[in-house]
């Protein structure tokens, strides 16, 4: 079943690495790239001092940090590896759309029709509306105890080693995520960072429940763009008199995360160039030609799997 639509270095052709067996390769060359022109913007400042700066990295979650889909789970040669999100609140009663005993049939029925016939716009925002009236403390519980329960053996083994040597090195990782705000947020401890990091479709929270009403940007395509600029504008005003800067865009589907990993690899950096990493994503549509860093991972934290 479709549950989406369908690394970006400012180089003349894109490069493409393969799986290692012990090791994926790719992930140390990233992050040599990235810290190499973090630090040649700061060579290149008049003071040459790190804190003059605060330097950003943006990230798509499901299929990037995480193998498979949070909110839709992962299936692989018709076999359920993990399930997601939606169907575990579905099945917690936290729906008053769709019943715990014999509603997922018809909430998968109504989604497909949403995706395939209108598109994400309405079909990814219908996930947490879908929620409506469900208290938010039951929903983030359920979502954390999935995370460090499970989700967590699934996180790619790359993705985290990139995500931690950049957070040592002074670059705060940011993630925008087309799946819902109340999901992604329970990632937030698994991953060792700040839940404000963390950005999905979102509805408005009403005396601690769940509602209809659509928070926008959708985190989705372009929308994604519209929260990365934002999310740069507020660190802007958290930090004044300092120079924001986005090193680094990591995605998995041409689609969903074309636009924002554009808009960052396409950026004139100080110095140095940006990067933007294509993880899984084949072959490229024709506005990204030549335009990311391809790579292929598989591995993921959980031992055997």
């Amino acid at each position: 079943m479709k549950w989406r639509m369908a690394l970006a270095l400012a180089i003349c052709m894109p490069v493409f690495y393969q799986s290692a067996s012990a090791e994926e390769a790719h992930a140390d060359h990233v992050i040599s790239h990235i810290l190499e022109a973090r630090l040649a913007i700061i060579d290149n400042a008049e003071k040459s001092e790190s804190d003059q700066f605060v330097f950003l990295a943006f990230w798509d979650f499901d299929d990037t940090i995480l193998k498979g889909d949070c909110a839709g789970g992962l299936r692989i040669d018709d076999k359920t590896i993990y399930r997601g999100l939606t169907e575990l609140a579905i099945e917690s009663g936290y729906s008053q759309i769709y019943d715990r005993e014999e509603g997922l049939p018809r909430f998968w029925k109504d989604y497909v029709v949403l995706e395939e016939n209108i598109g994400p716009w309405i079909s990814y925002p219908f996930l947490p509306q879908m929620l409506r009236g469900s208290r938010e403390k039951d929903v983030s519980s359920l979502a954390r105890n999935h995370f460090e329960d499970v989700l967590q053996n699934y996180f790619f083994k790359s993705s985290i080693k990139i995500l931690n040597a950049l957070e040592k090195n002074g670059i705060q990782n940011h993630v925008i995520s087309a799946s819902p705000d109340i999901f992604v947020d329970a990632a937030a401890s698994t991953l060792g960072l700040p839940k404000e990091r963390f950005n999905g479709v979102e509805v408005k929270i009403e005396d601690g429940r769940l509602t209809e009403e659509i928070v926008y940007p959708v985190t989705w395509a372009n929308g994604k763009v519209e929260k990365l600029t934002s999310i740069v504008a507020a660190t802007k005003r958290q930090h004044p008199g300092k120079q924001v800067v986005v090193l680094a865009a990591f995605g998995n589907s041409y689609g969903s995360d074309g636009p924002f990993m554009k808009h960052v690899a396409t950026q004139a950096l100080p110095a140095g160039k940006p990067v933007g990493v294509m993880i899984n994503g084949g072959a490229p549509l024709e506005p990204y030609q030549d335009l990311f860093l391809k790579v292929e991972q598989s591995e993921v934290q959980s031992s055997g799997q």
